[in-house]
């Protein structure tokens, strides 16, 4: 059964994400510069990423609830991604000449679509195979990061046990607060080779997966201490949040409480899950994946395509045919082409489509 208040925060999420990238990290391409690049909503539409995050974290602990084996958690999670990671990857490659003014480039080659496919980071394949794989969409990191956490957490989850879950996610994050803290202050052989480790497996984002785990623990039996310990863990991961990169700063911070608070709510206010059921938002929320994937570059692109084309129209205004153009896309991948592909790919009787739609995968 399907959440549907999760569903809309996946509504939220994609939609913040969208605004972040139709007007801020490419000003050299925008008819319009860095006009609109200092509004906080847009500025900081890329904390999108960590409330998926924070869903996931919960979504996974229930599906491991749900699931049996290692093997068919494995094969559950690849037939929810790979289906339209496909459509998708195809679906980019072959619109390279039309979106030629895409901010990632144009990829030489079909190499570029290796990654997406098999849910690794670009550069391990570039390693493995002794030449440069070309990024397809940069987009594409946060679901490298996901696959690792689906890994790591199947893992504990099916060889230590259930009660080890959380706190071996609490644990690697806390491995890596630790880790990044010593090595700004001492330089050590010992905390270079640690650091490329966490750095290998993204522990830094594990935080917003254990305090998603932690909310469905609370979901589920209502005991207001994990409700706490969730809130804990989750403040922890917004005050760090891209602290590697962007040090202390407060306006990130107060935009990583919001998030974390709306989402921390939305537990306690019965008004709040009312918001985010409605219909526009559960429908973002459904489509959300496929529009993840494929709305970074074409957006970009589309929208310096109408400005030249109607250079009349407001530039605040010129993203929003652009975006409602990559929805359409997106909700016939979803609601059509990936339902045909999960079918076919579903080799085992327990996967189908019907499950798919049902369960909050």
């Amino acid at each position: 059964m399907r959440i549907q208040f999760l569903d809309g925060f996946r509504g939220l999420a994609i939609l913040l994400v969208m605004l972040f990238h139709a007007y801020v990290p490419r000003p050299d391409v925008y008819p319009y510069g860095d006009i609109y690049a200092e509004f906080p909503l847009f500025k900081l539409g890329w904390l999108g990423v960590q409330l998926f995050f924070l869903i996931s974290g919960f979504v996974i602990f229930m599906t491991l609830d749900k699931t049996q084996t290692f093997k068919h958690f494995l094969f559950k999670r690849w037939i929810r991604l790979f289906p339209a990671m496909l459509i998708a990857s195809v679906l980019i490659y072959s619109t390279l000449p039309i979106f030629h003014e895409r901010p990632d480039g144009i990829p030489p080659n079909m190499w570029s679509i290796l990654p997406g496919l098999t849910f690794t980071l670009p550069t391990w394949w570039s390693k493995l195979v002794g030449f440069e794989i070309p990024l397809l969409e940069s987009a594409f990191w946060s679901l490298y990061v996901e696959v690792k956490f689906y890994v790591i957490a199947g893992f504990v989850y099916y060889f230590l046990g259930r009660k080890y879950l959380v706190p071996a996610l609490v644990a690697l994050f806390a491995f890596w607060v630790i880790v990044f803290n010593l090595s700004t202050i001492v330089e050590s052989r010992v905390l270079e080779v640690l650091s490329i480790l966490i750095n290998a497996l993204s522990l830094k984002h594990f935080g917003w997966f254990a305090a998603g785990a932690l909310f469905y623990i609370y979901f589920q039996n209502k005991e207001s201490k994990w409700f706490g310990y969730a809130i804990a863990v989750m403040v922890l991961s917004a005050l760090t949040v891209r602290i590697e990169a962007l040090g202390f700063d407060y306006e990130v911070i107060a935009g990583s409480l919001i998030i974390s608070a709306l989402f921390a709510l939305s537990f306690k206010s019965n008004l709040l899950q009312k918001i985010l059921q409605n219909k526009g938002l559960v429908f973002i929320g459904f489509i959300s994946y496929p529009l993840y994937l494929i709305h970074e570059n074409a957006t970009t692109s589309m929208i310096v395509k109408v400005a030249d084309f109607a250079p009349w129209l407001h530039p605040f205004l010129t993203p929003y045919l652009p975006m409602v153009m990559v929805i359409l896309v997106a909700y016939i991948i979803a609601r059509y082409l990936e339902p045909i592909l999960i079918k076919l790919f579903s080799f085992k009787k327990q996967v189908t489509t019907v499950l798919i739609r049902k369960e909050l995968l």
